[in-house]
């Protein structure tokens, strides 16, 4: 009666529309079903051998595995079981299980880990033999040859490998470019190793994202340097041999561009630009990127270039703000207090404007003149002549009109005009509520407050800032606060807090020797121990603006050691660590600092940046 219902059940899925397919189903679902009659068992014990094996509990695990494998002889289970024999050395049982495996499959893999086993066992002799018989022959096929070589791999044989590819290369079986470039990485041959990759490129352009992807994981790696000088020279030496192939010389910008050599990548792009031409694309990447990594030469170089030679590019005008913004930014990273230097600049950027005009696409290079004439060479009526054309322009991108606002609002605050910057601020905050910019204007106008007196005001809005998107914005706000709070803590009336929101405002000003004066003030009365924290501190700073950098790092100095345990003793330390490395050319002395701030000040904000430049002096001063 059942078998009869079984088959009248049968015949109504094959009769229905979709018939064929569920009853092939139905019947490859019985099939599997009896041929994996312990299935259920062998996951369970399965999961437990696996847990013990990564635990390191080999003993446990291969008992388990030895009864998984009596069921079921796949190769998985097989590989489990003769790595935990390996690592107990039972090697007597791991060749036997071999052997078994050989014969049950006969895959050269299982012959190959016979020979480990006798090399694991010190039988060199018989580990060679096998060896040798193993390689005899090679395989007629790609495929198997992979196999082959992939085995030997696995058990560290990567020799061998090697001379199975190159022999089956020889036996024209394929080309086998790739799997030797990573076969010689496995024996540390780089040489030979990129030679390859290389090699395969010439006859094979479609695979460089590939390799670039290949190269690049082993870059993260190259801690000794190895890989990248390596490249270097084999690449250099491909664009000498092929002067003609674009790959190699796109390659090489690509490295360059990988490792941080802006002035190669420059290099490189100009010279794919006058060879190959319409190189454009290379050269703005190339002068963005180390723009960005404040490469400011290679990045002028490489602006220049297109100004110089695609007066019609599409990039052109782009082109020019790039070239000025790497200018000026140069001048400002350095703290440059020459006055010559800013007035050259400033007649580059009005030659500039007079050739790309005032307009939407040079709103850069107008606001960097508008800012270098007011904060350096202290023209603010000249400034702001500048910036007020540039605001009744219609921008269709409106944070260009909101930078512009805001460098206008700084030039108001330097004009002691403090209500009508802040509204100008208000404005910015309103139409960029919700961008960077206008997170920027609301803790510009909470300074304001702080330069005005109104603590409690500028309290408030800083509060609001603690938790904005920017990282920087919310730390500088935080920073803020936590000052303006500690010093009202025990000066409630506020004096001292005067005399620093003074001294910040004339800093701000560049007017140094003024501001060295108020703080001064607070040395000489000081209210209580953090305000002499303080000011030392913002002294050192001052310092440091006015271009005084031996003073500097000796306040620095004097803070660190006379208040280990001050809210400012990280900042005094990282700022003493950038100057020696920066403006006093003592690397050592660096050195020491950023170890000093991640061993005392594990916690600091600039424990993260004081272990990059930590790695990176300690790298340059090994080669």
């Amino acid at each position: 009666m059942k078998l009869i219902k079984y088959i009248v059940f049968c015949l109504a899925i094959f009769l229905s529309p979709y018939g064929e397919e569920v009853f092939s189903q139905q019947l490859k679902n019985i099939q599997l079903q009896k041929s994996r009659p312990n299935q259920g068992r062998n996951i369970a014990d399965e999961r437990l051998a696996v847990s013990y094996y990564r635990n390191g509990e080999f003993e446990k695990a291969a008992a388990i595995f030895a009864q998984i494998y009596e069921r079921n002889k796949a190769h998985y289970y097989y590989n489990y079981y003769f790595n935990c024999l390996i690592k107990l050395n039972n090697y007597k049982e791991a060749e036997k299980l071999a052997k078994k495996q050989n014969k049950i499959s006969g895959k050269v893999r299982y012959k190959v880990d016979l020979a480990y086993v006798y090399d694991l066992e010190g039988n060199k002799r018989k580990a060679i033999s096998t060896l040798d018989k193993i390689t005899k022959d090679i395989p007629d096929n790609m495929v198997q040859v992979r196999e082959l070589a992939s085995a030997l791999q696995m058990r560290g044989y990567y020799g061998t490998a090697v001379s199975i590819y190159k022999e089956a290369a020889q036996n024209n079986d394929g080309s086998y470019e790739m799997e030797l470039a990573n076969a010689y990485q496995l024996t540390g041959d780089y040489d030979k190793m990129f030679e390859y990759y290389l090699n395969h490129l010439e006859t094979n352009p479609q695979d460089l994202q590939l390799i670039k992807n290949r190269i690049q994981t082993l870059l993260r790696y190259d801690v000794n340097d190895n890989f990248n000088k390596t490249l270097k020279e084999e690449l250099i030496l491909k664009t000498r041999d092929f002067p003609d192939n674009e790959l190699f010389a796109e390659f090489l910008l690509w490295y360059s561009m990988q490792n941080k050599d802006f002035d190669m990548a420059y290099i490189q792009a100009a010279a794919l630009d006058r060879r190959f031409g319409n190189a454009e694309g290379y050269l703005l990447e190339v002068a963005e990127i180390s723009l960005s990594n404040k490469d400011y030469e290679s990045s002028a170089k490489a602006y220049k270039y297109l100004i110089d030679n695609h007066k019609n590019g599409a990039f052109y005008i782009e082109s020019y703000n790039g070239y000025y913004e790497a200018l000026v930014e140069k001048e400002i990273d350095e703290n440059n207090i020459d006055i010559k230097v800013w007035k050259n600049l400033k007649k580059t950027g009005e030659k500039a404007l007079e050739k790309v005009g005032v307009n939407t696409q040079t709103s850069d290079i107008t606001r960097l003149l508008a800012y270098l004439t007011a904060f350096k060479l202290g023209d603010y009526e000249g400034a702001k002549k500048l910036l007020e054309p540039a605001l009744q322009i219609k921008y269709s991108n409106l944070e260009d009109l909101s930078k512009l606002k805001l460098l206008m609002a700084d030039i108001l605050v330097l004009q002691d005009k403090i209500w009508d910057a802040s509204l100008l601020y208000s404005q910015i905050e309103g139409d960029m509520k919700n961008e960077t910019i206008g997170h920027e204007a609301k803790f510009r106008n909470a300074k304001l407050f702080y330069y005005a007196g109104e603590f409690d005001w500028s309290l408030t809005r800083l509060d609001v800032l603690k938790s904005a998107t920017s990282k920087l914005i919310s730390n500088d706000a935080i920073e803020l606060s936590i000052f303006i709070k500690k010093i009202l803590e025990q000066d409630t009336l506020g004096y001292s807090l005067k005399l620093f929101a003074k001294a910040d405002l004339f800093a701000y000003r560049n007017q140094y020797d003024t501001a060295k004066i108020y703080l001064q003030k607070i040395l000489d009365f000081p209210v209580n121990e953090t305000s002499t924290e303080y000011a030392y501190y913002k002294l050192a700073k001052v310092m440091a603006q006015s271009g005084d950098y031996d003073k500097s790092d000796s306040l620095y100095a004097m803070l660190i050691s006379t208040y280990p345990n001050s809210v400012k003793a990280d900042n005094a330390l990282f700022e003493e660590a950038e100057i020696n490395r920066l403006k006093l050319n003592n690397p050592d002395k660096a050195i020491e600092l950023y170890l000093k701030l991640l061993k005392d000040y594990p916690d600091s904000v600039y424990s993260g940046e004081a272990r990059l430049k930590y790695r990176e002096l300690k790298n340059d001063s090994s080669l």
